[in-house]
């Protein structure tokens, strides 16, 4: 497996630090020739790091696009994308459905108490895999 896609899981499970698990992304999405499907997973990245940061609006629109995305596959190299669409779906169904549209405070946020969301492994070699996982330096251009 490609190691910014390593480094990618392992920024969303072990570090929870969605804008640079969508750095990783992003870097392999450019150099792979822009596949659909990782497109959808560094946008449901995008989804919680807006969602966590108060910006539910922002959060909910890249989720409704991500979520289009990743609906026809449900194992993409080893990770159970049905699981991820259920699991941040859960995390919506705690979000009033009013905040879709707003910007809200930080605070709001965390008094929700949201579901940790943390993509499951299809592959048992590849949990092993990120959970020693040391991230490499990310080039940009």
């Amino acid at each position: 497996m490609e190691e910014r896609l390593v480094s990618y899981i392992y920024c969303f499970n072990e570090l929870e630090d969605y804008f640079l698990c969508h750095e990783y992304g992003e870097s392999l999405w450019l150099d792979s020739g822009r596949p659909v499907m990782l497109k959808g997973l560094i946008q449901a990245a995008v989804c919680l790091y807006h969602l966590h940061g108060g910006n539910a609006r922002g959060g909910w629109r890249m989720w409704s696009r991500a979520r289009t995305y990743l609906s026809d596959t449900k194992n993409y190299q080893g990770i159970d994308i049905e699981q991820l669409i259920t699991d941040i779906d859960e995390v919506w169904q705690h979000v009033p459905e009013q905040w879709r549209h707003e910007t809200v405070s930080i605070a709001q946020v965390k008094s929700l108490q949201l579901p940790s969301v943390k993509i499951r492994y299809l592959d048992p070699q590849l949990e092993t895999v990120v959970q020693s996982w040391t991230l490499p330096p990310l080039e940009t251009d």
